[in-house]
Formats: C-alpha cells, structure tokens, sequence
C-alpha cells in the first residue's frame, strides 16, 4: 500500500507544495494569454495507470513531460481539447477552432512557461535543483486510445486536478499526474520524515539487541529482588523547543509574488467602452486623495498614498495588516 497511497501528512505537504508552485506560474500565464490569469489550488487523488487522466473529457490533448535533476520522474498533463480552443482564442483571435498545429504550438508555449516556473518554485522549497522539459504531445481521441504503458513501468499516480482561469471568464482544467514515488520523495523532503524513517529503524534495530541480549543474561544470571528507586523526570527547555522546530516559513522567503497598487475601479457599459478615445476622461470610484489599494497576487493586505520617488511612482503604506493576516492572505 506504501506506493498506491498517501499519508494525511503526505497529502498536505503536497496539496501545500503544488499551490505554491501552481500560484507561481500566474504571474507568466498571464503574459502569455494577455489577460490576468489565474491559477486554483490543486485536488490530489491517487489513480492508477489505467484510470490516470479519466477525468479529463475527450478528445484531449495530453503532454509529456519530464523532470531532471535531483528528483527525477515521468509527468503528464492533460487538458480538453474544447477548452486549449478558448485559450488559443485569447492568445490568438484570428486561430480557427480547425487549426490544430496552432492549438498544439500555443499550448505547448503555455505549458512549458508554466512549468518552467513550477520547477524554479519546486528547486527554491525542496533546496534541490530541478528542472522540467517537455518529452512529447498527443490529440487523443477516447482515453483508451493512449498507451501509458509504453512511457513509463511505474503503476500508480498522484493526479493534480487544478484550473487556469482567466479574468475574461475563459478557464481551462488540467490535470497533472506525477508517480506516486516521486511525489513520496517530494513530501518526505518537505516534512522530514525520510530522516525520521531512518532513525527509526536504527533504534528499534538498537531495541531488538538491547532486548536480545537482556534475555540472554536471563537465562544465564540467577532472578534476583527488583531494586525499586524514585523516578527523576528531566526538566524540558520550551524556549529551546520552540527555536528547534522548523520555520516552514523561511522555506517560501524567495517565492515571487504580484504586487498591485489600484487607484480605483469603476463599470462601464459596451457602449461607453467603444466610446473611449484619446483625451477621455473616465472617472474612478475613489475620491481624491483617498488612500489606495495595494494587493498582493489580488488580496488585499494594505493601503497607502502615491508619492513621487525620482522620476518614478510609488506608494507609501499607511495601514497594513498583521502578519498573521497577510500569511493567510496569500493561502
């Protein structure tokens, strides 16, 4: 069962990890789709090779990929064919639906910019040096059509279900399957429980010796009376046990994150849209003088005033929230 399932502890660390890594890449899908793009948290199952990608509605196109470096293995994504459609409408309007090689030309493009940043973000969390590369692609036409065996010997996946949406409305949902040994690799790393492992097994080996030759020395000394003494419990330090856990924190210090400073919004009608020239006047919701938005990945963490440093604009904080209330922003 150790290579068909996951650990709650290992599920988390995963779920955790590929959020992360998923959420780094927005910030580059949204230059390659030209609209601001977003990527949702991952829902990790295990599937088998022969239910690998299952959810994924047919005809889809899938592609292998590979990782490289000191964790190595197998990945494949797979994503609707309808929906690559949508999202090769935004990158290019004049593409026709018929057009395949553009459809297979502008999401490879996607998805190797989104990976790309995905192994940055894994070599950054995991302090390994990774790297991805795209193998091959496919239109498959009904799922069984794609031999899986004929790629890889390993049987059982994690299956990343998440989506890419867009701020237009257009989405697309991928589904993003790595070996299950790999993933056990990537969470035994993140929650230490290799070493833990390890060390484990050579105190019960320790424990079966001391055991063994206990026994022994019974059988060879003579049952003597117990001594009884008092038991005297050692005193433990909390300030050196609350320094000595891990700072998971420290692990993300160097993730990139979006920063947004917003001087107002407001709606308009088509009508008034295609109204729009030059030395139009559009007026915000905000007055003047009101403090502005600043937003990280598009939360809302603080707001401040615009002052003039140079010849540049900048923003200086007046209220901001707590630590504790930005890390939860940025789940």
């Amino acid at each position: 069962m150790a290579n068909s399932s996951l650990s709650t502890i290992e599920n988390e660390a995963l779920t955790e990890l590929f959020s992360v890594a998923l959420g780094s890449s927005s910030a580059v899908l949204s230059l390659v789709l030209g609209d601001q793009a977003a990527v949702s948290s991952p829902k990790l199952s295990v599937k088998s090779k022969a239910d690998m990608m299952s959810n994924t509605q047919a005809p889809f196109f899938v592609l292998l990929g590979e990782y490289t470096g000191d964790l190595s293995g197998i990945q494949f994504v797979s994503v609707n064919k309808q929906q690559v459609q949508a999202l090769v409408a935004m990158v290019d309007p004049e593409s026709s639906d018929e057009d395949t090689e553009r459809q297979f030309e502008i999401l490879q493009d996607i998805v190797q910019q989104m990976y790309a940043s995905v192994s940055q973000t894994f070599s950054a969390l995991l302090e390994l040096e990774m790297a991805h590369s795209l193998s091959g692609m496919d239109l498959v036409e009904q799922r069984e059509d794609f031999p899986a065996a004929n790629f890889t010997m390993e049987e059982w996946f994690i299956e990343a279900a998440f989506e890419l949406k867009a701020k237009n409305g257009q989405h697309a949902e991928f589904q993003m399957c790595i070996p299950v040994s790999l993933a056990k690799q990537m969470a035994g790393i993140l929650t230490g429980s290799n070493e833990e492992e390890k060390l484990e097994e050579t105190q019960d080996m320790q424990f079966d010796r001391a055991n063994d030759n206990k026994l022994h020395n019974t059988k060879e000394q003579p049952v003597s009376s117990p001594s009884i003494q008092p038991v005297q419990f050692s005193s433990f330090d909390e300030t050196a046990a609350s320094n000595a856990e891990p700072n998971n924190l420290n692990m993300l210090m160097d993730i990139p994150l979006k920063v947004t400073v917003e001087l107002g919004r407001t709606k308009r009608t088509v009508k008034e849209i295609l109204g729009v020239s030059q030395g139009s006047i559009i007026e915000l919701d905000k007055l003047a003088g009101e403090p502005v938005d600043i937003l990280v990945n598009d939360k809302l963490i603080a707001v401040g005033e615009v002052v003039v440093i140079d010849e540049n604009f900048g923003v200086r904080v007046t209220d901001i929230l707590s630590t504790e209330e930005r890390i939860s922003k940025l789940r």
